[in-house]
């Protein structure tokens, strides 16, 4: 039964991984480099509508710097969670609740997991895909475009211009503390 139980879940997720693919590609929704799937963020708002292939290359690049930001932020707040759960069980086991300097350092972690996750939590906010989503992003892209549109225009490398988009990405959470 056990080994049923495993194999129908394997299942279920093998075709949820294989329909949410294909079900992106059909609402073109992909951030892909082919000239066919890009993500459109904020259709007819951008500035420069003389130059379509830039504004497809323009929507994907901050997809991907969003995506690349997000990845990172839940990797760091996976580590701030371990950092702070080591402390707690470290407190607890041996019974440092005597010591100051052990509970300022557990009182930093937990300050500094708790501040990451409210980041965390506003980047997942924007709602991308959504019909509903906030207009952080409209504001966002309508700020960088110029900027971009030079880096373009000079055939900077994609990566230079992602890292930039993240550096500013970042930029929005870290200035508003």
């Amino acid at each position: 039964m056990k080994i049923e139980y495993k194999l129908f879940i394997v299942t279920i997720l093998m075709l949820a991984c294989v329909s949410i693919p294909l079900h992106a590609q059909q609402d073109d929704l992909l951030a892909s480099n082919d000239e066919g799937h890009f993500i459109v963020l904020e259709p007819s708002y951008t500035t420069t509508k003389i130059n379509t292939k830039f504004e497809k290359k323009y929507h994907y690049l901050v997809a991907r710097s969003y995506f690349k930001l997000l990845a990172e932020a839940q990797r760091s707040e996976r580590k701030l969670k371990l950092q702070y759960d080591n402390f707690t069980f470290e407190n607890q086991k041996y019974n440092r609740e005597g010591s100051r300097t052990f509970q300022n350092k557990l009182n930093n972690a937990h300050k500094k997991y708790k501040l990451h996750r409210a980041m965390l939590e506003g980047l997942k906010s924007w709602n991308l895909f959504s019909d509903d989503r906030t207009g952080d992003m409209f504001y966002f892209m309508a700020e960088n475009e110029e900027r971009i549109f030079k880096m373009y225009s000079k055939e900077v490398k994609e990566e230079k211009m992602i890292k930039y988009l993240i550096y500013k990405l970042a930029d929005l959470y870290h200035l508003e503390e």
